[in-house]
């Protein structure tokens, strides 16, 4: 079975895999790990619970994660995937698709002659090309069928809250996502700047947990430029106290975005949201708290007026 690994907690040093795949490494969790060099710590630990003859795969695309695999090459199998023709399960020709994501050939070990070709894509974003070939790469390791693997990831479409299309309600199309790390909403936003070139994007963002946030601000504060409209909330605080000095007001007073707006309450959101949207746009809500729930209201009320048409 496979199995998403929570470092949160060090939740993932119970685990004694077979086969772990690395996609990427950011300091993230600071009430955790108070310090990148702690966080990172943990990825070692987490690598070194791989049984003997386990095998590491890992995105080359990403620093942090060729950082963790070069502290802990030893007698273990290590094998890179990514973009480009220099990994060990490498993703090329990539051409955006009518369906939204990406098409690419799989090339394996700098062959000459792809694996699988024209793989397209349902999910958007160049990440997701990575979560692709980190799933063959495993499928590979398991004596699976590339082809028949490929086949697979074109059939599918995508998780609950990862770029989740709620649908049109109104003209406006509804997407639910988690991100709640800046690297994450940057690559969620291109994601949908190269699905949506044309629409108006608004992003509703609900920052999660003071700690983050704090930790994170000035990386916070650059994430949303493939944003037209910003909407910043008050801050989850999730497991932590409120601190009396610091809100969401802060990053909206250090950021450049030219239309970005600081709306604390879930309600008044919703509300404004009702009276600004227009058809064609495109509301992107970015939770791992309760803002969920805005997305649900706008669903509820602008399908609705769909109904009444």
């Amino acid at each position: 079975f496979a199995i998403e690994a929570d470092e949160y907690d060090y939740m993932f040093l119970g685990l004694n895999p077979q086969i772990a795949v690395i996609t990427n490494v950011e300091h993230d969790h600071p009430d955790i790990y108070p310090t990148s060099e702690s966080f990172f710590q943990a990825f070692r630990d987490f690598v070194g619970r791989l049984v003997s003859d386990g095998v590491l795969i890992f995105c080359a695309d990403d620093e942090g994660a060729v950082q963790i695999a070069a502290d802990v090459q030893d007698e273990r199998k290590t094998l890179s995937y990514g973009i480009g023709s220099t990994q060990a399960y490498s993703a090329q020709n990539l051409r955006l698709n009518e369906r939204g994501g990406f098409t690419f050939d799989l090339y394996k070990f700098g062959n000459a002659e792809p694996e699988a070709t024209g793989i397209a894509l349902q999910v958007p974003g160049e990440h997701n090309v990575q979560n692709a070939l980190a799933a063959l790469a495993v499928a590979d390791q398991l004596d699976l069928s590339l082809p028949k693997a490929a086949q697979a990831l074109a059939r599918f479409q995508g998780s609950g809250r990862r770029f989740e299309v709620r649908g049109e309600f109104g003209g406006v199309t509804v997407i639910d996502d988690y991100a709640h790390h800046p690297t994450e909403i940057q690559v969620t936003l291109k994601a949908a700047r190269e699905k949506y070139p044309q629409q108006r994007i608004w992003a509703v963002w609900q920052p999660h947990t003071f700690s983050r946030t704090q930790t994170l601000f000035a990386r916070f504060t650059s994430a949303f430029g493939d944003a037209d409209k910003v909407i910043i909330t008050k801050i989850f605080p999730a497991r932590e106290p409120i601190p009396t000095d610091f809100s969401s007001q802060d990053i909206v007073d250090a950021m450049d975005h030219p239309e970005v707006l600081f709306i604390p309450k879930l309600e008044d959101v919703t509300e404004f949201l009702s009276e600004n949207l227009s058809p064609g746009d495109v509301l992107l809500t970015l939770t791992a708290g309760d803002a969920i729930q805005i997305n649900d209201q706008i669903v509820e009320r602008f399908g609705q007026n769909d109904e009444e048409k």
